[in-house]
């Protein structure tokens, strides 16, 4: 079960959905919740040409921007503390300088489970799409990371599973996290042959089920890519959670063929649960 929860803290609505989830299972797990805030130092103080004497204002510059940042990142840490004690939930807080990725990585090494906004703004930019900061997480942690949407809803948990090591061991993160809290789940696997889907299916959740988690096996069978078929499945079951793993494929196959952990981060409604 959970006993700590790192929340990466920048100040958007999906840091603040972020805090929400974690203080409601800090609550049900009795868990300590982690706010870490960064201040990306290396880009912000980035090097870059100048003209002839134009060095001290850049260092003028750079010193101003880097005192606002650490501004705002005191002010994240602060209203998170408050937020903790109104909910009655054990905190502590850190504060980083370096890139925002790694930081989080090195930091999660102390903790069960990371939670971040489906979308980052450690830059304090705002930015159309997801951020370089959560993909680099995911391929380089050690572990399980939830996102956050802007807006929580739904019940129950859908199991993404493709019968592959990401997708095992975000089952296994499920069943170690007690993040089912006793709803129903659905173990979804896609394929375009019935029989294999439900064989691949029933063993993730006959897994689940040694563990106490009551899992539906669920197989679809489908052509369509992957992302649409699972986001139809989220629509129809409405959970609250989505459980999958991240980056099966290898770079190379990602970069002709799409990946579908960067599609259902972009449109997933609900949180994921993702395993590398």
């Amino acid at each position: 079960m959970l006993k700590t929860i790192l929340i990466g803290l920048d100040g958007s609505a999906y840091s603040d959905t972020a805090l929400e989830m974690a203080l409601d299972w800090g609550r049900r797990f009795d868990a300590m919740l982690v706010g870490l805030g960064i201040i990306d130092e290396p880009t912000t103080a980035r090097p870059q040409p100048l003209p002839p004497g134009s060095a001290p204002f850049r260092a003028r510059r750079d010193e101003a921007v880097l005192a606002g940042a650490r501004r705002k990142v005191e002010g994240f840490l602060g209203r998170f503390s408050v937020r903790c004690a109104e909910a009655g939930v054990a905190c502590k807080v850190l504060q980083d300088s370096g890139l925002p990725w790694a930081q989080i990585v090195r930091e999660s090494q102390r903790y069960d489970l990371v939670l971040l906004g489906k979308k980052t703004y450690f830059h304090f930019e705002t930015d159309e799409g997801v951020d370089d900061t959560l993909h680099q997480v995911l391929r380089n942690g050690a572990r399980p990371v939830v996102t956050a949407p802007e807006v929580l809803d739904g019940r129950g948990v859908v199991v993404a599973y493709d019968g592959s090591m990401p997708a095992a061991r975000a089952a296994q993160a499920l069943q170690d996290t007690g993040l089912d809290l006793g709803e129903d789940v659905h173990v979804v696997t896609l394929g375009p042959d019935f029989t294999a889907a439900a064989v691949c299916a029933g063993r993730a959740a006959e897994f689940l089920g040694y563990h106490g988690i009551k899992a539906a096996a669920l197989p679809v069978v489908a052509e369509a890519p992957p992302a649409e078929v699972l986001i139809d499945q989220v629509r129809r079951l409405s959970p609250r959670l989505l459980v999958m793993g991240a980056y099966g494929r290898s770079r190379w196959r990602e970069y002709v063929f799409g990946s579908t952990t960067r599609a259902l981060l972009k449109t997933s409604p609900v949180p994921l649960l993702l395993c590398h």
